[in-house]
This record gives C-alpha cells, structure tokens and sequence, in this order.
C-alpha cells in the first residue's frame, strides 16, 4: 500500500493482515418445522423413550435431574431425526434478472477498480438492480397477499403479513464498546460477561437485612425450611384417579393427572426453547409414552419438593430499551429463555393456586393483573368514575401513580416464604416454591456467546409463567394501610391510589397518609419506590385557580407536583377528563397503520375486499376502540375525530377516494359508526361482567350506559 507519492519523498509500502473471527455457533437448535416429519417424530421418540427402566423409583433429587435429563435429550434426539434444521439465516427468492445484474454489477466493479474503465455501467447497472430488487419484494408480497384469499383469518398469516411490512423486527445490535462502571470492552465474549456481571451484582442481588423485622423473617424463614425438608409425603399415598383442583387445600400431595396435562400441551404457544433445546411444538405433538414419562417426572419433583437444576437455568438475551444509550449496560431489557417443560409444570401449579386463591379470596379485590375475568379496563373504569363523580360534584379528585423500581425482579425471597402462613398454601405446594426460587441461574447469550454462569438471587423468574401470580401475592397486603377513605387499583405492578373530596386540603391529606403507608411497607418487604417516576394528577373542578392548600405530596422526601396528563394502563387521563391528549395519542399511533394500508392497495391493486377490511379490523380498530367504555361521556368532537380516523382507515383498506360519502362507506362494508360500536363493545362488556358476578364492573359500566 503506497503512501507519500508527492515529489521528493519515497514511498511508504506495507502491508495490513486483518483476521476477523468467525461467529460461534449457536447453542440452540433452530429448526425448519414447516419440513417436520411428526409421524417419524413420534416413533423415534417412543423408541428413544423405551430406553428408561419404568420400574426405576424416583426417591432422590439426583433420580429427577437424571430423569430430566434423559426426556429432554430423548425429544431432541427424535426432533434431530424428523425435522430438518434450519441456518437461520433468511433465503430471500430473486429473480433471474436481478441475479444477471448482481453478477454484472461485480463485472464492472472489478473492471472499474483495476482498469479504470466501466464506472458508468457501474452506476447504471447498480441503479437497475435496486428497482429489479423492488420488484422482486413487491412480487413476494403480492404473492403472500393471494395466498390470503384462501386462507382463513384465524391461521397466522395475516400477522405474520402484518409483522412483516408493520412492525418489522430488526435485529438488535449491541454497540461496539460496552461499558459498565470504569470498565470498557468490545469483545462478544467481553461484552457477555459485563452484562452478567452487571445482572449479577446490581439486578438480580439480594438485598441485605437493614431491621429487626427483616433479621425476625429471615430467622423464621430458616425454621420453615428447616421444618418442610425434614417431612416426607408417602408416595404410595398418591391418588391420581380423583384428583381435582380444587382439592389443593388438602396437605397431601395431589397428583398431576394425564388431562390435566394434556390440556395444558395442547394450549402451548410457538415460544422459543430454553437452554435443553425442547420445543413447545415438540411439547404439542406428545405420544402416551411421552405423556407417562412427564406425569412421573412431575409427580416426582411435586412428592419430593425438588426442581430439577436444568429447569432454574436461563439463557438471557438482551433487548435495547426505547430511547436508551447503547453503551450503557442499563439500557438492555433482559428477556430469559426458559425450559419448555419446567414450564408446563408451572402452568399447571399456577392453575391450581389460581383456583384456590379465587376460591377463598385471599387476593386483593382490585388486583386486576393476570387474572381470569380481568383486564386493564377495570381499574380504568374504576378511577374515571371516581373522578368524573367528583367534577360531577365541583368536588376535587387526585390520584398518584407509583413506579416501583425493577419490580419483578426485587421480591425478597423470604419475604414470600413468610407469608405462605397467611395464604395457606399447601406444604408440598410450598416445598416446590422454595426450591423454585432457590439457587437459579443463567448465563447472558450474546452473538451466539455464553458468559459465565452467574446466580439469581432475588426476583421471580422472568419468563416464568408462575412469577405474576407469586409478585401478586407478595404485594397482596400493599394497600392494608390506607385510609378507608382512599381507594386504589392495582395492576401485577402498576400501583394507583386515589380519593375525592370537597376540598384540597382532604385529598391532599389523605393522599400523603397513603403515601407513607405505602413507602413504610416497601421498606418492609424490601421494595424500592422511585419518585422521579411517580407522578400525580389533579381532578379540578376548575383547573386553573391557584389554590391556597395544593395538592402538593412527597415521597421519600421529593416534591410530586400535579401533572396535566399521565398514562395509565394505554389511557392517557388529563386533570378535566376531556380525553383530548389521548385521542392526539390514538391519531399518531394508526397513522403508520394507514399508511400500511394503502401500501399494500398500491401494491396490490386487485386485493381482496374482506381480508382489507379484517386487515384494518385487526390492525387499527383495537386502537380507536381501546378504552371505549370510559369515552361514552365525552365531548362530540372526541367522537367525530375518532370516526374521521375510521374513515380515513376504511378508505386507505378499500382505496375509496375522498369525494365518495361517508355514509355510503359504510353502507357497502357494513361496518358500525365507531360510536355506535363502541356502545355495541361496552354492553357485551356489561353482560359479561354479570356472567362472572364482577359487580364492580358491572355498576361502573351501568353509570356509563345511562
């Protein structure tokens, strides 16, 4: 490489050796199931199966590990024999004509570059290949759209169309430098273990006792387990033919029985396997063998208290948060990848729980997060009755949103062991919790990199489908302390407390004592509020009066002052309930989905008329109508933007033009006024809130009919 070619210098000549490493191969097995073979599946796995000596008891905690072990290789080892793998990389179909420009394009490259000759053709042949590569999407799309005609709208395809050309999924790349306190790296490797380290020490750590009553839960919570690993349950006990769940108050040990499980295989969604390989799809196309291996596996580790050790590791994968710096460790979002089958065994011990802890009403009444027969509506429905009813009134109505920092993850483990007196759980049930939580693990999964093992010492597992259901009745006494006057809606962890008054001073007061209860019980069980991110609003009868006593709060000695807007569960409350910030939200956010629309119209000039308008009942209306109940009382200009959106959504679906009538628009696809259908929406509601005896959200939705 010659440098210094000026007069009356001699030239500098060296050379460069750049070595790029290659790319580790991946620890997971991604495969091609659209190819599977799953008769041949079955057999093998039967055959592999056969191998274990069914007379074998399983009496030891190590019998478990070995068992877990020898399922799951036996389901990898018949999914490697039948379904083919996959690179995972994208095979993107092109046309003859862009293949001869793309040999063409190298021709006069190459000539360009060592000839000095063909830049022109160059150019022009790299202009022709970018519109044949167009064309070539374009056909592609075209070709997936058709193909819609004679699918129904329930297989996928539709979404899968949608995530394409909507919400396209590009792959994260973590910045070359990483750092993390006075560390710096650029290595994969490197960069894996600093986010371990990170997850390690300032996540997933496990707070140290700062009171008596941490050091009186901890001393308590060594007895009891002390207690339960010294009892035993007679496995010859065990009764599977009339097992119901709603027995689970007994202390013996209740069996997991062939339905049970099978309910739970056939409901398994496509979600990506955890460090042992095993696939939900696999899960789904089980034999009776598989079936008979899985209840003896299960049936031991509930008997015996004792999960195996491959079920508490996970892979972490990592996901850049909106907005964040991309070299800061604390800008990624963990997303862990865990066992299939440990998985399914969770599922089937939150059922049980579920069912129990509705039975006896041990749950918080307006605890609304991940569980059956709620939804965000209903603590939405809740806090805009409390304040449409104060304006109603001239009266005054505030209410403090709480962010309590990284959640999930800081449950104090014995802190939740400590209170299974007050729920009542079954020994075995408890047995299992514990050693569910205790001595997990994971490893960071970055560029096909694993870092090194780290423990996991606080938190419910993430990913788990057992975690919301244990963070729920970790917080289940949150809000005992609180003034009768002050209500509050809670969703998994999203807290909100609120109350109205005739006066300022009240609901201040009242507020600020709900405050300190609430911060005296985080405190307690380990929990950490953060105040830059809780915010308050005010319902004021007449919002711009400077009052003498403010609505002005604390917590943990900073300043909350009244915000005009804030979002809670996807509504965005303003302080006068006139809904305009959130219907400014709504028009921002179908915007991108309109112009979806009319792309694929473009594209597609002979589309389909049902599968557009599935398309944008898919798509778009969820959002005009999220929330729909609470709008019923707004002003008519809320409305009619919210129907201009539909029509301009409804045109860009059918490519109609603007000069054809709205009423005429929807007379020909029979789709509802947005108003009419979003009272059609909240009188469905209604009777469903009758059918499981809501009496809360059936009232609250009464209140807004009339």
């Amino acid at each position: 490489m010659p440098l210094g070619t000026v007069s009356g210098h001699k030239p500098l000549t060296f050379d460069l050796m750049i070595m790029a490493d290659d790319k580790p191969p991946s620890s997971r097995i991604q495969c091609s199931f659209k190819l599977a073979n799953w008769s041949l599946y079955r057999h093998i796995l039967n055959e592999k199966l056969m191998q274990w000596n069914v007379n074998r008891q399983i009496v030891s905690t190590n019998d478990i590990d070995e068992y877990t072990t020898f399922i799951s290789e036996s389901i990898v080892a018949a999914a490697r024999s039948a379904i083919p793998q996959s690179s995972g990389k994208i095979n993107i179909e092109i046309s003859p004509v862009t293949k001869h420009l793309i040999n063409l394009k190298h021709q006069f490259y190459l000539s360009w570059k060592k000839y000095d000759v063909g830049k022109n053709q160059y150019y022009r042949t790299r202009e022709q290949l970018t519109l044949s590569l167009r064309n070539d999407r374009i056909t592609r799309l075209k070709r997936i759209f058709h193909a819609l005609t004679t699918k129904q709208m329930n297989t996928g395809k539709v979404w899968a169309l949608i995530r394409k050309y909507h919400n396209k999924r590009t792959k994260q790349k973590i910045t070359s430098v990483l750092k993390y306190k006075q560390f710096i790296v650029n290595s994969d490797l490197e960069k894996a273990n600093m986010f371990a380290t990170y997850f390690e020490n300032d996540i997933y750590t496990s707070t140290p006792d700062t009171s008596a009553f941490h050091i009186h839960v901890s001393e308590v919570v060594k007895k009891i387990k002390k207690s339960i690993s010294t009892s035993s349950i007679n496995a010859s006990s065990i009764n599977t033919s009339s097992i119901t769940t709603s027995s689970i108050n007994s202390q013996s040990f209740q069996a997991i029985t062939p339905k049970e499980l099978k309910l739970i295989l056939k409901q398994l969604p496509d979600s990506a396997p955890g460090p042992d390989n095993v696939h939900n799809r696999c899960l789904r196309n089980f034999t009776k063998s598989l079936i008979d291996h899985l209840l003896n596996l299960m049936n031991a580790s509930l008997r015996l208290g004792y999960v195996p050790s491959s079920w508490k590791t996970a892979f972490i994968i990592l996901l850049l948060k909106p907005g964040k710096d991309r070299s800061q460790v604390s800008s990624y979002r963990p997303i862990s990848l865990l066992s299939c089958v440990g998985k399914v065994l969770e599922k089937i011990i939150k059922q049980r729980l579920s069912t129990e802890l509705k039975r006896r009403n041990i749950l918080p009444r307006h605890q609304a997060g991940f569980l059956e027969g709620k939804s965000t509506m209903y603590n939405i429905l809740r806090l805009n009755r409390c304040a449409q009813q104060a304006l109603d009134r001239n009266h005054h109505a505030a209410v403090i949103f709480f962010d309590i920092k990284s959640a999930f993850d800081s449950v104090w483990h014995d802190g939740l062991i400590y209170k299974r007196n007050d729920f009542r759980i079954p020994v075995y049930i408890i047995r299992w919790i514990i050693s569910f939580l205790c001595k997990r693990t994971a490893q960071i999964e970055l560029e096909n990199q694993l870092s090194h093992l780290f423990e996991i010492k606080s938190g419910t597992p993430q990913g788990s489908p057992l975690s919301p259901l244990l963070y729920i009745l970790f917080t289940s006494d949150s809000m005992n302390s609180i003034p009768s006057q002050v209500d509050y809606g809670l969703f998994a962890d999203d807290t909100a407390i609120f109350t109205s008054s005739n006066t300022t001073s009240r609901v201040r007061d009242r507020l600020q004592e709900s405050i300190d209860q609430f911060v005296l019980w985080c405190h307690s069980w380990k929990l950490v509020i953060q105040p830059t991110k809780t915010e308050l609003i005010h319902f004021s009868p007449r919002p711009r009066k400077k009052y003498s006593n403010p609505i002005h709060l604390k917590v943990s000695n900073t300043d909350i002052r009244p915000q005009p807007s804030t979002r809670y569960l996807g509504i965005i409350f303003d302080k006068q309930l006139r809904w305009q910030e959130h219907v400014k939200h709504i028009e921002t956010r179908i915007q991108s989905r309109i112009n979806l629309l009319r792309f694929l119209n473009r594209i597609t000039p002979d589309s389909n008329e049902k599968i557009m308008l599935n398309i944008y009942k898919s798509l778009i209306r969820p959002i005009l109508t999220y929330g729909y109940s609470v709008l019923l009382h707004a002003e008519d200009k809320i409305w009619n933007r919210l129907q201009i959106a539909q029509n301009k959504s409804i045109r860009a679906a059918l490519n109609i033009p603007h000069f054809v009538s709205t009423t005429y628009i929807h007379q020909i696809t029979n789709i509802p006024y947005i108003r009419s259908y979003a009272t059609n929406l909240t009188e469905r509601a209604l009777t469903r809130s009758q059918q499981l005896e809501d009496t809360v959200t059936e009232q609250n939705l009464i209140s807004l009919l009339n």
